[in-house]
């Protein structure tokens, strides 16, 4: 796990949006169902099968948020962590996918967003703060999913 995707979950936590990840069974059994050519791919890299995290990773959900948008109703959302530019577009037709959806839908999930950071430190709290609520209070794309870049505020 990088330093951004920790720094982002430990965010969420202090937040308390950061919801627990379902059980294992559900991610194994959906990628083993839907999306077998991940476990070859996952096991072609060297990752330990057994770990939970590498499942979640794989499919672009690093972490469960539940927030409240400025009119009180709860969007849940699976949120994901992007480092390269050139995993973006990969990551995002598999995110659309009719699979995906299917997934989001299973776990109540309303939207995935993925965001791009090119920072080489973590982003403060306040940058996620903001960049959440924002998204939170605009409408969801027809398909769900929102690529979204992470950029410091200019201070001057």
């Amino acid at each position: 796990m990088t330093y951004h995707k920790l720094w982002f979950q430990q965010t969420a936590r202090r937040l308390k949006v950061l919801r627990p990840f379902p059980p294992f069974k559900i991610v194994q059994q959906f990628i083993k169902t839907h999306l077998p050519q991940l476990i070859d791919d996952m096991d072609g890299r060297g990752l330990d099968l057994t770990d939970p995290y590498h499942w979640w990773e794989n499919i672009y959900i690093d972490g469960i948020l539940e927030l409240e948008n400025s009119e009180g109703q709860t969007v849940p959302v699976a949120a994901g962590i992007i480092e390269q530019w050139r995993n973006a577009n990969p990551a995002l037709r598999l995110i659309t996918s009719p699979q995906m959806t299917e997934l989001r839908h299973s776990l109540n999930l309303e939207q995935h967003w993925l965001f791009y950071v090119s920072s080489r430190k973590p982003y403060a709290e306040s940058v996620w703060i903001d960049l959440l609520y924002e998204q939170a209070d605009k409408p969801a794309p027809e398909n769900g999913c929102s690529l979204i870049e992470v950029v410091e505020p200019d201070h001057f």
